[in-house]
């Protein structure tokens, strides 16, 4: 795994391999549902961020459609979720 703040692991079993990907400070994922790229409709809108406090604290938000969900906090080698 590359060494990156924000790690996607995507897990689809009709592929061969994964589709995982690292991210530095930003995601944002839109999920698309239908029958085509061509008629295919938004069902979910999924981010996350990563902030550095001035003490040195990881903030990481996921949004759903634009509504926080989930914070966790990497502190040193500590973590909370909340």
């Amino acid at each position: 795994m590359k060494s990156s703040p924000i790690y996607n692991i995507i897990h689809n079993p009709s592929r061969v391999s994964d589709c995982s990907f690292g991210v530095k400070d930003h995601f944002r994922q839109d999920i698309r549902v239908g029958t085509s790229s061509r008629n295919s409709h938004t069902l979910a809108d999924i981010s996350v961020e990563r902030h550095i406090t001035d003490s040195g604290a990881v903030h990481f938000n996921l949004f759903l459609d634009g509504n926080l969900i989930k914070k966790g906090i990497l502190n040193g080698q500590d973590f909370e979720v909340e």
